[in-house]
C-alpha cells in the first residue's frame, strides 16, 4: 500500500517528538496491522494551511508517490479561520479535483472536523461556536466528497481530553493512535 497524508498542522506533526507518535505514521502502522500488508507512507503537511493553502502550495509539489490511498486531513483551519462556506466549497472542492487529477488511481479519503466542544484548549463558548462552524464545513465536506469521488470518514469521537498535546488542541500520540483506528476501516485495502 502506498499512503499519501494532506493536510495541516497534525500532518505537520505539531508538538509531536517522535515519528512513532504522529499522524500519518500512525495510519501506515493501523493499515499494515489490519491488511498484512507493507505501507510505503509520506507526511505532506503545512501548518495553519487551509484547503487553498494545500490546493495550491502543497499538491503542485509532492513528487515520486503514486498512492493508492491519500488521506485529507484539512478543514479545521477553515472553520477557525471563519471562512465563508461558499469559499470552503471553492477551495476545498479544488482541492478535491486537484489530487483527483494528480492521483487518479488512488482512494481519497477527507476525515471531517471533531467536536470542537471536546477540546481542552477552548473555552465553553469559543468550543460551541467553533463546533456550530464544524458542522457546517462538515456537511459541505461531506456533499463534495460525494460529488467528486472521496469518501467523507465521520468525525472522530472525542471521549474524554486524555489524548491531547500539552497545548490542549493538537492530539498526542495516544490521540493520533486513536483516529487513526478510527479511520482505517474507510480505507479499502483489499484484505478482506
Amino acid at each position: 500500500l502506498r499512503l499519501l497524508v494532506i493536510g495541516d498542522s497534525t500532518v505537520a506533526s505539531v508538538g509531536m517528538e517522535r515519528i512513532e507518535d504522529t499522524f500519518t505514521f500512525c495510519i501506515a502502522q493501523a493499515l499494515n496491522k489490519r491488511s498484512g500488508r507493507p505501507v510505503h507512507w509520506r507526511a505532506a503537511g503545512a501548518n495553519s494551511a487551509s484547503s487553498g493553502d494545500l490546493r495550491d502550495h502543497v499538491v503542485p509539489h509532492i513528487a515520486g508517490l503514486e498512492p493508492t490511498h491519500i488521506l485529507l486531513s484539512v478543514g479545521t483551519n477553515d472553520m477557525k479561520n471563519f471562512h465563508l462556506i461558499s469559499r470552503f466549497k471553492r477551495e476545498f472542492g479544488g482541492l478535491l479535483y486537484a489530487v483527483k487529477t494528480r492521483f487518479p488511481d488512488a482512494k481519497v479519503i477527507w476525515t471531517q472536523i471533531p467536536d470542537m466542544r471536546r477540546f481542552p484548549a477552548l473555552p465553553e463558548g469559543l468550543g460551541r461556536v467553533l463546533a456550530a462552524r464544524a458542522a457546517l464545513i462538515n456537511i459541505k465536506g461531506a456533499q463534495l466528497c460525494g460529488e467528486r469521488g472521496a469518501i467523507a470518514a465521520g468525525a472522530f469521537p472525542i471521549v474524554d481530553g486524555g489524548g491531547f498535546a500539552r497545548d490542549g488542541f493538537h492530539p498526542n500520540g495516544e490521540g493520533y493512535r486513536a483516529w487513526a483506528s478510527h479511520l482505517v476501516p474507510y480505507f479499502s485495502t483489499g484484505d478482506a
